[in-house]
């Protein structure tokens, strides 16, 4: 089975702009994962208190829950950053074949 092949087009985007607009993306999901990050120090810091004395009282059942609401959108945000890490790496393996000229249909 062959490669379907795609007709050049006026508007189509050049290599170059291609590999721009993939690192571009990486950096736009990097800054929401920093402002979700941001976010989430901020919601830790409302619950803790300024002087880390818990002003609302909470039970430590509460605290547990909090806790692990915090650590599930940690993970998350791991998880997306190992994902925009592979995205990156194959970025690079892009550039790499485009400027060696050694890529085959099967490598990928």
């Amino acid at each position: 089975m062959s490669m379907p092949q795609i007709p050049d087009g006026k508007n189509r985007p050049s290599f170059s702009e291609v590999i721009i607009d993939l690192l571009e993306s990486i950096a736009l999901e990097e800054i929401a994962l920093a402002n979700l990050i941001n976010a989430e120090a901020e919601k830790v810091q409302a619950f803790v208190g300024k002087k880390l004395d818990f002003p609302t009282c909470p039970t430590n059942t509460e605290i547990d829950k909090f806790n692990n609401g915090v650590l599930k959108l940690l993970d998350v945000i791991v998880m997306k950053e190992w994902l925009l890490l592979r995205k990156f790496e194959n970025v690079l393996h892009c550039l790499d074949c485009h400027e060696t000229h050694i890529c085959s249909e099967g490598d990928e």
